[in-house]
């Protein structure tokens, strides 16, 4: 299809690519008519005389096309931008699934936010002493202590130290919710529980670091500056303690502090690993790193080879400091890793890479996401991680759990530590029951007479549902039956347990006519007294409960602020105890519900294998009856979902019931913590973060593949649900952006080269050179079917090896040249896993993923045409209005009369420009400078060509200007590679810091760019190739 200018107006002609290809390249043929060669002849040889002429025809030369013949005509046809059926239809196509993808994204398959914002009132003080002696970043960087003006009286460090790190442009005021929440919890109940002071709490020191917001996420280099610039600042930090806690006279009894704390944001969380690979790492110096939306795996911005370089080195490092069998052998053995990824909100930092599974083992490290940690429940946007008030309430509470101020590392052995990590971030559903637990390990509650007590015993294998109105005695007793066949107890609750006045959940044994003299641990407000007998020796199983979210018919959302109580124990770790006793501290407080039963478990799970993603994906998931079985909890594993591209609705019905709580689901993976709880459930997204692309998959421990759905409803009513899940198309779209982003940068250019690979082919064979358009038409009709089926063979494969195959040059060439080290050498250095081609897709059901994207990728290849083409006519009209039209066309006849000091001009020019590139600025800004004289020598040939007073033929100049067209295309294919670097530059002068870059000042990188680009700017065509 063609827009072809005639006259005043534009027709629209639509031709098959054949016909419009075919006809295009006999155009060239035509013998010039008597006009053209009169107009050549007056150009050479009477032009002063008449100028005004031939400028009048130069601007109107729409016009004089309809007298001229028909070389003119070409001249015309060329100028246009030509599309085929083909093109179009990609095109439009193109556009259409790129809007389907960007409101998907944007408004589908979102989690409702939950957030409370959080309040402070914060001082931040900085330390100037921090100075160029300490470090040589000090010009750049500032390291500042946070103090809160109402719960900070001392402006000098002498708790416990910790250190927040920015991410990508974040702020050092970014500490302000968490480092205040800390203050505040410490003052309003640590401080006040002489325990928890007697086993070393003390207050945490947070000082933040100022990086005057640099874009670490987009340069190496910025990243391994300010990774060293903080392991001076943890050596200063560290410096400061022994002259604070003595002048202050706080602590001073207690050993100096030997490491620090780390809270890394986004990036942050990556310097903090790089910590440990820089020179000036102090061994120690870090024993406890919390990080808030980190992409561990990936780097979000990929485009700088440094900073793929830099994650590929600290993970390699990481995973060896975990890898010998002797924990003393390894150098993190001391170190502890939790990575706290905010879900599908985070729209910056896909939450995929946020999985620490592949680099940090289970002993030391998880990944658990915000919608299951106990009481927040809610997914969170990328800045919202760091003030969510729910979030920054059980950081503040668990950072403080895990410092000893008795102990140099000021913090707990790294076991104490994950143990008090999981209490404040695992729901205790994620894990099974640790089987080595029995009654001396917990706590002893005490005994009870039930003489004194009110009591009911009921049968075997009874249920227990419990309200106000039922409610006759203080103890209940449920005598614990056999492991088989009922082999699990299950209790729900929206009473407090453990607290007065609530329930206290209890495991006895009937005791022997003597018993040791216990210390009673509680201050039992029944008054049980201790007589004679009969009498039963309780543990608490009170504080096994998990936390969930309250699901009732008024509530929406799992962060309504109440909760229930759920308490699951498997028969067969009991041991000798023989009731589980229900206790009521005050039976008159009573106002919710209790249910407790026995059952076996294996009847409430069903596991869906025999379910293909073929049969999920036409036909969905209908189960009509679910559970088989009644119980209170039960199980439906779908072993197929497994894949973070695909999202899916579900439909949960239950009519008839009068129910004591609403049924409510979890959905859940094992490969990471991720559950979200769907309450009051009748509609419902289903997502999750499984497999994903570019990572490898590790099998976490217990790891079973697939979604899990977990279903809690009332057992009291025998209506079974009926659940319903199905496929959503539009809401998977949106799933891509987040996966593939770099892949509509690398795609697209591929394309771009494809067709200049077939417009230099056509030229060598003597064709005129084509237009971006005709050269892309060509190559759809030659190439691109072959290059496709490659291409779905290289994904079929890819998904097949499960992304465990590794290759290298040596592999797939012929290396017979080098010796036998020197091959050892190219095979490590050139080296590289399927995973890292194409998608890095490892689910055979996705191979048509990398076909489909490389036809986008040709509509993303013909928006940049025809917005370029756009932006070179736009420029060259006004270049025509605002210049005198004689002047101009003079100085483009005449200018062969300059060459010479052009040619000086240019030299002095590419001399001073390579010198500022090995001097200062970073070889990215030649690249812009060069992209943009590009643009300039598009703009000339273009207006040149429809002059027609070249000396040389028309063919030419438009065979010229479309060569310099199709170049200006891949330079600016190449422009998401260099800006990034360029706007860290920018951002280095704005902050007066004019230290160049050690990586990007590399002349050889930029000069055949800069040269390449000098020499087409002259309008030289380069010589045709006779060779084959």
């Amino acid at each position: 299809m063609g827009f072809l200018e005639t006259g005043e107006r534009e027709s629209l002609e639509i031709k098959s690519p054949r016909y419009e290809v075919e006809s295009y390249r006999h155009q060239g043929d035509r013998t010039p008519s008597p006009i053209s060669l009169e107009n050549s002849a007056l150009l050479n040889n009477n032009f002063p005389n008449h100028i005004q002429t031939l400028t009048n025809s130069f601007i109107k030369y729409s016009s004089t096309s309809r007298k001229l013949s028909a070389s003119f005509s070409m001249r015309n046809a060329s100028a246009s931008l030509s599309f085929s059926c083909p093109i179009i239809i990609i095109g439009v196509i193109t556009i259409i699934l790129m809007g389907m993808i960007m409101d998907s994204f944007f408004n589908h398959q979102r989690d409702v936010k939950g957030c409370h914002v959080s309040r402070m009132f914060p001082l931040f003080i900085k330390h100037n002493n921090f100075d160029s002696e300490q470090t040589r970043f000090a010009g750049k960087y500032g390291l500042y202590l946070y103090r809160d003006r109402v719960y900070d009286s001392n402006d000098q460090p002498t708790g416990i130290p910790a250190l927040f790190i920015p991410g990508n442009a974040g702020s050092y005021k970014q500490v302000r919710s968490i480092a205040s929440e800390t203050s505040k919890i410490f003052s309003e109940i640590v401080s006040r529980d002489q325990k928890s002071f007697e086993m070393g709490v003390r207050a945490l020191d947070f000082f933040t670091v100022d990086f005057n917001e640099e874009f670490s996420a987009l340069h190496g280099h910025s990243l391994n500056e300010q990774a060293e610039y903080l392991n001076d600042a943890i050596r200063y930090i560290l410096s400061l303690y022994p002259s604070t806690r003595k002048t202050q006279n706080t602590n001073s009894l207690h050993p100096d502090p030997t490491s620090v704390i780390i809270i890394g944001h986004s990036m942050g969380g990556v310097v903090a690993r790089t910590l440990f690979t820089m020179p000036n790492y102090q061994s120690g110096s870090i024993n406890t790193i919390l990080t808030l939306a980190t992409p561990h795996v990936l780097p979000p911005a990929p485009f700088d080879w440094q900073i793929s370089k830099i994650y590929t080195d600290i993970n390699e490092v990481w995973r060896n400091g975990y890898s010998q069998s002797a924990t003393s052998e390894n150098s993190l053995a001391d170190v502890t890793l939790i990575s706290i990824a905010g879900g599908n909100l985070d729209t910056v930092v896909c939450s995929d890479s946020a999985n620490i599974n592949s680099i940090v083992p289970a002993s030391h490290g998880f990944t658990v996401f915000t919608t299951s940690i106990p009481n927040v429940w809610t997914s969170m946007d990328h800045q919202a991680i760091l003030w969510c008030e729910q979030l920054v309430k059980v950081v503040a509470a668990s950072l403080l759990s895990v410092v000893d101020i008795r102990r140099p590392e000021q913090t707990k052995l790294s076991t104490e530590r994950m143990a008090e990590f999981r209490k404040f971030y695992l729901t205790g559903l994620e894990d099974p029951i640790d089987l080595g637990l029995n009654k001396s390990k917990r706590e002893f509650f005490g005994i009870v007479n039930l003489e004194k007590v009110s009591h009911k015993f009921l049968n075997m294998g009874q249920r227990i549902v419990l309200n106000r109105s039922n409610l006759t005695s203080q103890l209940y007793l449920m005598p614990i039956p056999p492991a088989e066949p009922l082999s699990t107890f299950s209790l729900l609750t929206d009473q407090y347990l453990s607290k007065n006045p609530g329930i206290e959940i209890l495991l006895c044994d009937v005791m022997p006519t003597e018993v040791p003299d216990h210390q009673n641990k509680n201050n039992i407000s029944l008054n049980i007294d201790l007589p004679t007998a009969p009498r039963l020796s309780c543990h608490i199983a009170s504080n096994e409960a998990s936390l969930l979210p309250a699901s009732r018919r008024d509530l929406e959302h799992p962060f309504s602020g109440l909760t229930f109580n759920y308490l699951k124990l498997n028969i067969r770790d009991l041991g000798d105890y023989q009731y589980i006793v229900i206790m009521f501290y005050n039976k008159a407080f009573m106002e919710g519900f209790l249910i407790g039963e026995f059952f076996d478990e294996r009847l409430t799970i069903m596991d869906l294998n025999n379910s293909s993603m073929k049969d999920l994906i036409i036909d969905g998931i209908h189960v009509d009856e679910f559970p088989e079985h009644q119980a209170m909890v039960s199980y439906l594993r779908i072993p197929i979902i497994d894949s973070s591209l695909i999202t899916y609705k579900m439909s949960v019905r239950r009519v008839g019931c009068v129910e004591h709580f609403a049924p409510f689901v979890r959905q859940s993976i094992s490969s990471v913590y991720e559950s979200k709880f769907l309450v009051n459930i009748g509609n419902a997204d289903l997502n999750i973060h499984g497999q994903s692309p570019f990572a490898t998959p590790v099998s976490a421990p217990n790891f079973r593949k697939g979604l899990e759905l977990q279903f809690w409803m009332d057992p009291t009513c025998s209506i079974p649900l009926s659940v319903d899940i199905e496929w959503d198309f539009y809401g998977s779209l949106g799933k891509i952006i987040m996966r593939f982003q770099t892949v509509l940068v690398a795609f697209p250019y591929i394309i771009v080269i494809m067709t200049l690979r077939t417009q230099f082919r056509e030229y060598d064979r003597g064709e005129p050179f084509m237009n971006f358009g005709h050269g892309m038409t060509l190559f759809i009709r030659q190439t691109f079917l072959k290059f496709i089926i490659f291409v779905s063979v290289l994904s079929v494969y890819q998904s097949i090896t499960r992304a465990s195959k590794t290759y290298s040059l040596a592999d797939l060439f012929p290396m017979d040249y080098a010796s036998g080290n020197m091959q050892k050498v190219i095979k490590a250095k050139s080296s590289f896993n399927v995973n890292d081609t194409l998608l890095g897709n490892q689910d055979p059901f996705f191979w048509f993923l990398p076909p489909l994207f490389f036809i986008m990728s040709i509509g993303i290849a013909l928006i940049c045409w025809v917005f370029l083409a756009f932006v070179v006519r736009v420029l060259a009209g006004a270049a025509v209005f605002i210049i005198r039209r004689d002047l101009f066309v003079k100085h483009i006849v005449n200018r062969s009369s300059e060459s010479k000091s052009r040619l000086r001009r240019h030299v002095i020019t590419t001399i001073v420009l390579f010198i500022l590139v090995a001097s200062f600025v970073p070889y990215q800004f030649a690249f812009i400078v060069a992209f943009l004289v590009q643009i300039s020598s598009c703009v000339k040939s273009l207006m040149v060509a429809r002059s027609g007073y070249k000396s040389t033929s028309i063919q030419e100049s438009w065979d010229n200007y479309h060569y310099l067209q199709s170049i200006l295309i891949l330079f600016f294919m190449l422009l998401p590679f260099n800006i990034p670097v360029l706007m860290v530059w920018i951002r280095n002068m704005s902050v007066n810091w004019f230290a160049p870059f050690s990586w990007d000042h590399s002349i050889l990188a930029i000069a055949p760019i800069i040269f390449y680009v000098e020499i087409i700017a002259n309008g030289k065509m380069l010589p045709r190739s006779t060779g084959r």
